[in-house]
């Protein structure tokens, strides 16, 4: 075999490998090895302490800059933006019952229930906050259709005297929810009110700007893009 059969040779060969490479899928995870790694970062512990973590760090936060407000010469009208679910209130009982999965009727059915219980750091800064003078909004992808039950759960987690509670239209059809909740952010200060910190559990939550400052909680439980 001459040199340029051996070139060609070699050339196909990697052209092969390659081909071969790229259409080779490797395995996912197993989705039950995952929702049990998921219940055990959550019963650990583990999963409290970031989430406080967080909170901590958003709460000297908000108070530093309430309290550097008051002094100011020109004092603004501050606010603070948190998500809902698993941000202000957890519905993890919910979700292990149900293997972490769920159709939209079982998710409408839930919301409706009213009943999930305060995130208890998140309902204390949520409070202090409210006695610093910060006005607080809730921006979530819940339905529109929805804001009864939802108005109903808030009350009943602990969370009174908001300024404003705005959900996703009903007729939305973004992909994503980002446009939502920035295009939202960017109405509040247009009422004149500066957004100090926006909290959430999804990266979507606080994307698209109009805040000072944003805090991700942690979420392995699912995703909204």
């Amino acid at each position: 075999m001459n040199k340029a059969s051996i070139i060609t040779n070699t050339f196909i060969a990697l052209v092969c490998a390659l081909i071969f490479n790229t259409q080779s899928f490797a395995e996912p995870p197993n989705l039950a090895q995952l929702a049990h790694e998921v219940t055990v970062y959550h019963d650990s512990g583990a999963y409290q302490k970031e989430l406080n973590q967080v909170i901590t760090q958003a709460r000297a936060f908000i108070i530093a800059r309430a309290n550097a407000n008051k002094h100011a010469a020109h004092p603004q009208k501050l606010a603070l933006v948190l998500d809902i679910d698993e941000t202000s209130v957890s519905n993890y009982d919910k979700m292990v019952a149900r293997g972490f999965v769920a159709t939209k009727k079982q998710l409408n059915k839930e919301i409706i229930a009213a009943d999930s219980p305060a995130i208890k750091p998140m309902l204390s800064l949520y409070k202090e906050a409210l006695q610093h003078g910060i006005n607080l909004f809730f921006v979530t992808g819940r339905q529109e259709s929805l804001r009864v039950a939802t108005n109903k759960n808030l009350n009943y987690a602990g969370y009174r005297g908001w300024s404003g509670l705005y959900l996703r239209p009903d007729n939305y059809s973004k992909p994503s929810i980002i446009p939502f909740k920035s295009q939202t952010r960017a109405a509040i200060m247009k009422n004149g009110y500066v957004i100090i910190a926006s909290i959430g559990d999804q990266c979507s939550d606080l994307a698209g700007g109009f805040a000072e400052k944003t805090f991700k909680l942690p979420n392995p439980y699912y995703y909204l893009p």
